[in-house]
């Protein structure tokens, strides 16, 4: 189905042409990659780019619209740059797929030890230009029902826009999406993991166990069991890797089926 293995850089141009093609697909999931990708233009009109990644999925769409917008404005592609933020205790799967994702999306990672504010503060003290970041949080995550497509982080956190393309996703979304376009993703979802924090508050998901052996993440039946394999007591948040651009002149003009505006807020 989906090697989960493998470094070697993606042609964005076919990436690019691949995800557009199933963007125009007439399915749920078509529509829903179609919006997460509109969103994705209007932060790259808006703030131009300088690279990243959140989740998976995500990097993917961000990549095939990045390339889309460097043709348009007859701009050089360059490497990523990316944030990612570590826990004391990481699984050496998700290490190894954050590597691996290094070369083939071709990123200049930059590694920052957590908890997730404390880390966005010396990525934005190191890098203060930065405005905004691409985040992959969808509505029904922890703290993520009050967020728009383009939210401010708040007061007490370091400042950046974040722009959320898969807001309006569901769990079923993001794995019928990754399988799909034949995404690659960390081994640990065959293994009966479905949320993925640190090494102590991970377990795999009870609700995959059948028959004495764990099935993969996708094949999870009730949406709301998602985070079974977390602990109540656990703080973490899921480590980020997300895009983060530079601030730029331009505007976007982009509408959506939803609710939710995807056109930014204007500069303050």
């Amino acid at each position: 189905m989906v090697s989960q293995t493998g470094s070697s850089q993606l042609d964005l141009a076919l990436l690019s042409k691949a995800v557009y093609d199933f963007a125009g697909e007439p399915t749920d999931i078509g529509l829903k990659v179609a919006s997460a990708l509109r969103v994705i233009e209007a932060a790259l009109y808006r703030y131009g780019f300088n690279g990243g990644k959140d989740c998976t999925i995500l990097m993917h769409l961000i990549r095939a619209a990045l390339h889309k917008y460097n043709v348009e404005y007859d701009l050089s592609s360059k490497p990523l740059v990316s944030i990612y933020v570590m826990y004391k205790k990481t699984f050496s799967e998700i290490d190894d797929f954050v590597d691996q994702s290094v070369g083939r999306y071709d990123l200049d990672l930059i590694k920052v030890n957590g908890p997730m504010k404390q880390g966005l503060q010396s990525f934005k003290d190191s890098y203060p230009e930065t405005k905004a970041i691409f985040v992959g949080t969808r509505g029904d995550d922890p703290h993520g029902k009050k967020l728009e497509y383009f939210s401010k982080t708040d007061a007490d956190w370091p400042e950046f826009m974040r722009v959320n393309p898969v807001l309006d996703w569901t769990f079923e979304d993001i794995w019928g999406s990754i399988r799909g376009m034949g995404v690659r993703y960390c081994c640990l979802y065959d293994q009966g993991y479905t949320s993925l924090g640190d090494v102590d508050s991970t377990k795999r998901n009870p609700a995959l166990l059948k028959d004495g052996c764990y099935q993969p993440a996708w094949s999870l039946v009730d949406r709301c069991l998602e985070r079974s394999g977390r602990s109540s007591t656990s703080t973490d948040e899921d480590p980020l890797l997300s895009v983060l651009p530079l601030p730029a002149s331009g505007n976007a003009n982009c509408s959506t089926n939803g609710s939710r505006s995807v056109e930014p807020p204007e500069k303050e």
